[in-house]
């Protein structure tokens, strides 16, 4: 939990320190780059980008809304032409249906005018028959003699009499029947006639009667295709709006776009001038490094005696752990690594008597991947001060899987990005942060977990 506070203060202090270099920029140049980007806040922009999305996002609903209704009106436009193609079809059977009626009509009427004929050549022959009749009737009455008389007394014998009577009656009888059979034949073409127009005058109704159903039918038709005309009306005004509403959308989006290359910008801007912080920190840190070396040599004599490796010291083999001892020529444990006083103790503190000034060393060869020196509480106390307590600290991470703490230095000897190896030296040991006296408070770490030093290394 301590380096976890460490490094969340270590990146807060690192982020102030960008904001306050991002006020008081050294480089005139730089000042005028990002006086454009600087122009809007992020916030500003991501306030921005979220009314535009809150616009896309109701245009994406009016949308959804409009297609909805499109799709509605399409499928009542579709059953439409369902009903209208039956409706087509059903007049097309009425029209086959009037045609068979018609033709029927136009046979009937044929026959009508050929009975009509027949009964006009029968009466015909029928009034020829008369006037025969006639004629023989009144040659009778010119010439006085009754047909009887005339037969007797034009017969030769009494064999010619009655043949000739005979003769006669026959051809009475053959005028009557003959007459008798025209007057059948015109009864029966005449009776022929009346159901012939009888025929003809259902089948006008039956057409009559299906001509008015064909107008109902068209006039349905009529209905539909103006409820098409109104529905391809309202298809074409949801297709005009849906393209409006498109246009609107590509336009917000195009917007988003231009904010998010915006903020990218400023984004950029931002890790440029924390990058210049980090290394104005760095150069910083050196500089108090170095100052405080000078002012330590000054309080020894100027031999810097103390603040430096032992003479003739010799990077010792490292422990199978590939570790060595981080205080070299100090060997006593004031502290192991353990619970106490209810909480646990991560590391081992290293606190032999004249420790203080001495040399803190790189326990592995690594990368420092993190320093505070800022810390000037450099004596014994029973408070915690600068960093939950660690005062000036070191963090050298090695290859990625361990890492390792040095804590209460009076000042570090290295800086941030710097790679350190095995039994260099990082830091003078000292009394800063919660510490009642000069000792070196040493950590390892796996895959971020916190170990037993003594697992690692040994004196």
């Amino acid at each position: 939990m301590k380096i976890r506070s460490i490094t969340k203060k270590t990146v807060s202090f690192l982020c102030c320190l960008s904001l306050s270099a991002a006020m008081v920029c050294y480089s005139p140049s730089f000042t005028r780059e990002n006086a454009a980007v600087h122009a809007r806040t992020l916030q500003e922009i991501q306030e921005e980008r979220q009314q535009r999305q809150q616009e896309i996002d109701a245009l994406q609903a009016q949308l959804d809304s409009l297609g909805s209704d499109k799709a509605s009106t399409q499928a009542y436009q579709d059953t439409l032409l369902q009903q209208a193609d039956l409706i087509r079809q059903n007049i097309a059977s009425i029209n086959l249906e009037i045609d068979s009626i018609q033709a029927d009509i136009n046979s009937t009427e044929a026959n009508i005018t050929y009975l009509e004929t027949e009964i006009e050549n029968k009466q015909k022959e029928i009034d020829s028959k008369v006037e025969d009749f006639k004629d023989r009737l009144y040659s009778m009455y010119v010439s006085g003699n009754s047909s009887l008389a005339a037969v007797l007394l034009g017969s030769s014998s009494f064999y010619d009499t009655i043949v000739n009577i005979e003769m006669v009656n026959r051809i009475a009888a053959y005028d009557e029947d003959l007459i008798n059979q025209i007057l059948d034949d015109i009864t029966s073409i005449e009776e022929s006639k009346k159901a012939l127009n009888t025929e003809k005058l259902n089948l006008e109704m039956k057409r009559d009667s299906l001509n008015a159903k064909k107008k109902e039918k068209e006039a349905e038709l009529e209905a539909y295709n103006e409820k098409m005309a109104q529905t391809q009306e309202i298809i074409d005004r949801l297709a005009y709006e849906e393209s409006i509403v498109n246009g609107d959308k590509a336009a917000l989006e195009r917007e988003l776009d231009n904010l998010d290359n915006e903020a990218a910008e400023i984004k950029a801007a931002i890790e440029r001038e924390k990058q210049l912080a980090q290394q104005r920190y760095e150069a910083e840190q050196r500089m108090l490094a170095e100052e405080a070396a000078r002012k330590a040599a000054e309080q020894n004599g100027g031999s810097g005696a103390g603040y430096s490796l032992p003479q003739n010291y010799v990077v010792p083999p490292p422990s199978s752990g590939g570790f060595i001892w981080p205080a070299p020529g100090y060997a006593y444990i004031s502290s192991p690594y353990g619970y106490r006083w209810g909480r646990l103790h991560a590391g081992i503190d290293i606190g032999d008597a004249g420790i203080g000034g001495g040399a803190a060393v790189a326990s592995r060869s690594g990368t420092v991947i993190s320093v505070y020196n800022l810390c000037t509480h450099d004596g014994p106390k029973n408070y915690a001060c600068c960093n939950g307590g660690y005062g000036n600290y070191v963090v050298i991470s090695h290859d990625g899987t361990y890492s390792t703490l040095y804590g209460h230095l009076r000042y570090a000897t290295v800086s941030v990005g710097q790679y350190v190896e095995a039994g260099q030296q990082i830091g003078v040991i000292g009394c800063t942060g919660h510490s009642t006296g000069d000792h070196l408070h040493f950590e390892v770490w796996v895959n971020g977990i916190r170990q037993n030093p003594l697992s690692y290394v040994s004196p």
